[in-house]
């Protein structure tokens, strides 16, 4: 059966990012983002944060029949990006990792929250088992470096024809 109130990535993606402890601790500002061209959290919040995890506010959708009901697909994408010393390697290195981790942390949360059925039945279509990444070649972004990660979410969604919708 289809939900009536879909599941609220965005705003469960910000909440990781507010509540994971490294990330607390090394100064990463959670904020939104509109795919990788609209990295304005960035771009407003530089010259005060160096480390950044961007939710993506818009969404790959895709709606499809499993032969018995449809399903809106989306999926959500999250960055996670570390400012280093432009030219260092070493420093480049050493904060990739800590992206790396903190993606690790927040995916073994995702599973966790998920299996405990932390808000009810929301996480239940999010596909924690294949989660995407890829991280940034060290000429994609000056002084930036990090990765992305992509998770896919499949809800039932209702697609009765209705009649009264439509003027005949």
């Amino acid at each position: 059966m289809a939900q009536d109130n879909q599941f609220d990535a965005h705003e469960y993606f910000l909440s990781l990012a507010e509540k994971n402890k490294l990330a607390r601790k090394l100064k990463f500002k959670a904020c939104t983002c509109s795919g990788i061209e609209g990295i304005q959290g960035v771009m407003e919040n530089y010259r005060t944060s160096a480390n950044f995890i961007m939710v993506d506010d818009t969404a790959s959708k895709n709606t499809y029949s499993s032969g018995v009901t449809y399903f809106d697909r989306n999926v959500y994408t999250v960055f996670i990006l570390a400012a280093y010393k432009y030219g260092d390697m070493k420093d480049r290195k050493l904060k990739l990792d800590i992206c790396r981790r903190i993606f690790r942390q927040m995916h073994s949360r995702l599973i966790s929250d998920r299996q405990k059925m932390k808000y009810g039945d929301a996480l239940e279509y999010l596909d924690v088992d294949t989660v995407y990444s890829e991280e940034f070649s060290s000429y994609a972004m000056n002084g930036l470096t990090g990765l992305f990660f992509m998770i896919n979410n499949e809800e039932p969604v209702d697609l009765e024809y209705d009649d009264n919708d439509w003027e005949e």
